[in-house]
């Protein structure tokens, strides 16, 4: 009796450290407001936790760190980071922080894909449980409701007015209906990790925790994260090997409903089109208004950077002036080396996937996210890219929906 209530209290242990470090990882690389005062430094705790979770597990009968094929992912992390910390000129610091990345990916690496199942629906629901109270408190504000708030700044760049459920950008005060990014600093960033999230959920879009992520991507307002949203569901229907041509057409036809709607209704004068359509429009230069992620500054300087030697190892990124992101200042910043080990740290972390379009899907949905954003190591973009390369393929359609009902709780970890 004594040794099974041992087991399965490091099997519980296991898990609360499991899941206390991996939700630490997420939330940390989007940058919420209550995690500020730690900076980078989320990956200490991260790692701390994760990897007592992995020496717990080594004890017990049936270990949950299991996989084999984690050297050739583990190796190419280590490439890539070590190389942009040198292209970046890192201090002394940095690099010691590595280690603890290292530490986090290689455990993640070697869990086994059970848990990485339930561990990615763990994730989905305590971003729901967090970003409800913060929905509700945003249509409360949009209503006109009083709320109690403060002024804050992150680096130079970001001034909030700080609601504690949510941040209003200070140059969205005066706007009609200021686009939801919750706790953190983009609205492009929660709707993207919400997107990658749902990437994960195959079949399982109507449970309640589903539901809040989709509402969250939807209120993101964002160009971007609606693509990913669009490209997932059509990804999940085609690893899940269904006929999706009638559904593309099916959605076409919606899309062009909803962009004639958007249009005429209200001559125009609606959130939709002011918030999405107008951003889609192409300009008399063929560029599309809402592809600003460069300013023009650091264009001209990056057509430089394409004429020189520099296109190889990558030139020093200097920030004066705010705006630029996207696959061109990774470009700059790493040039074609940090590209090709970017692209072998994610195909080879992925490849042993069984149903290879799951494959496909993700690293064109990754491609997608790295054109626009580019920031591929963050925990919020890379974790749930990973699980959806073999969690939506690791189950037949009838036996998705097995799986999130064994999903652990704390309180019961392997139930």
């Amino acid at each position: 009796m004594l040794r099974e209530l041992c087991i399965l209290n490091k099997e519980r242990l296991t898990a609360i450290l499991l899941y206390t470090g991996t939700l630490i990882a997420f939330l940390g690389s989007l940058n919420p407001w209550f995690m500020w005062s730690i900076g980078k430094l989320y990956h200490l705790p991260a790692a701390l936790c994760i990897g007592a979770a992995y020496i717990v597990s080594a004890t017990q009968p049936k270990p949950i760190f299991t996989r084999t094929d984690f050297l050739l992912p583990t190796l190419t992390l280590t490439a890539i980071l070590i190389y942009e910390r040198i292209s970046t000129g890192s201090n002394v610091n940095g690099f010691v922080m590595l280690v603890f990345r290292i530490v986090f990916f290689f455990a993640l690496f070697r869990l086994s894909l059970p848990h990485l199942d339930r561990l990615a629906t763990f994730l989905c629901k305590a971003m729901a449980v967090l970003l409800i109270p913060s929905l509700a408190a945003h249509f409360l504000y949009l209503i006109g409701f009083p709320l109690p708030y403060r002024e804050v700044r992150f680096d130079e760049y970001y001034t909030y007015l700080n609601y504690f459920f949510f941040l209003v950008r200070e140059n969205d005060i005066f706007s009609l209906f200021p686009r939801f990014n919750g706790y953190f600093l983009e609205p492009s960033h929660i709707g993207a990790a919400c997107a990658f999230l749902l990437f994960t959920q195959r079949g399982q879009w109507r449970r309640w925790y589903n539901v809040v992520l989709l509402v969250t991507v939807v209120f993101s307002f964002s160009v971007a994260s609606y693509v990913y949203l669009v490209a997932i569901m059509v990804f999940n229907a085609w690893t899940a090997g269904r006929k999706i041509v009638r559904k593309m057409i099916a959605a076409i036809a919606v899309l062009a409903v909803c962009t004639v709607v958007t249009f005429t209704y209200n001559d125009g004068n609606n959130l939709v089109h002011d918030l999405i359509m107008l951003r889609l429009e192409i300009d008399d230069q063929g560029q599309m208004a809402g592809d600003n992620r460069v300013t023009g500054g650091f264009q001209a300087d990056y057509e430089n950077f394409l004429g020189s030697s520099d296109i190889i190892f990558g030139r020093k990124f200097e920030i004066v002036e705010f705006g630029n992101a996207g696959y061109r200042v990774f470009f700059y910043e790493n040039g074609l080396v940090g590209i090709l080990l970017l692209f072998a740290f994610y195909f080879t972390s992925m490849m042993r996937t069984p149903n290879k379009r799951a494959l496909i899907a993700v690293l064109t949905v990754a491609a997608l996210f790295f054109w626009a954003s580019a920031f591929m190591l963050w925990e919020s973009v890379f974790l749930p890219l990973f699980a959806a390369a073999y969690l939506t393929a690791s189950a037949p359609p009838e036996t998705v929906s097995e799986r999130t009902e064994q999903t652990p709780t704390l309180d019961e970890p392997n139930s």
